[in-house]
């Protein structure tokens, strides 16, 4: 099993290095250098460019493109079409579905002697991007946002939001465990809410931020509150 490779100039700051316990189809193309974590499978016909970084157990399916400096963290899954250009982050088990776009950086042109700058695009820790879904670049999505099938992304999401359409509406937030969370429409007021699944406990402190309370570490919070009046994709530089 051999996957195809291309090789590029070597970069003494980057060091190619594939686990061996990586499965790589060999219809796929890994450039080099780019490093590939333990236990990651990479399925048919899929493109990782050089200076990319793939963690471990993840699980990249068939046809992706992942562009040079991508930086996909552990227990990932890129589904089938995905395409993940330059500047995207995708922090620890994030699930991105079948023929999710992350969108070309904002700055990019066709004219050859155009200057391009990159946009990076963060997706936080256990988010979920449904499929056929696009994300503008320089967006931040966060902790274990749900982003239902066919949304385009042109703001921040903040944590545990579940986000909808075109243009984007919020219809809602969800547990780390996945199941809804029962807040009443008016978010005028700070509310506390126990998720009936699993006991964590939530607290909305506004109409756009809700955090959670159980076992709660303040450095994780990605701080992106949900603003209907602004698209990141035009109003941040």
């Amino acid at each position: 099993m051999r996957s195809g490779v291309h090789s590029s100039a070597p970069d003494p700051y980057f060091e190619d290095h594939r686990a061996e316990t990586a499965y790589i189809h060999e219809s796929s193309y890994i450039d080099t250098p780019c490093r590939i974590g333990e236990h990651t499978a990479i399925l048919h016909f899929t493109h990782v460019m050089a200076h990319a970084i793939i963690g471990d157990h993840c699980l990249i399916g068939r046809n992706v493109s992942i562009a040079s400096g991508v930086l996909v963290g552990d227990k990932v899954r890129v589904m089938h079409n995905a395409q993940l250009n330059s500047g995207v982050i995708l922090e620890n088990e994030v699930y991105c579905g079948p023929c999710v776009v992350f969108a070309e950086n904002r700055y990019i042109r066709a004219q050859p002697n155009s200057v391009s700058r990159i946009s990076p695009t963060l997706v936080r820790w256990g988010a979920q991007l449904g499929p056929n879904s696009t994300v503008a670049s320089g967006s931040t999505i966060g902790r274990y946002a749900f982003i239902e099938a066919g949304t385009i992304v042109d703001r921040n999401i903040p944590d545990f939001a579940v986000v909808y359409g075109n243009p984007l509406r919020l219809a809602g937030w969800r547990c780390e465990c996945g199941q809804s969370l029962r807040l009443s429409p008016s978010g005028n007021e700070t509310q506390e809410v126990i998720c009936a699944y699993c006991n964590r406990q939530y607290q909305r402190q506004s109409q756009w931020k809700v955090l959670q309370l159980t076992q709660r570490d303040p450095s994780l919070d990605s701080h992106s509150e949900f603003d209907p009046t602004v698209r990141t994709a035009q109003g941040q530089d």
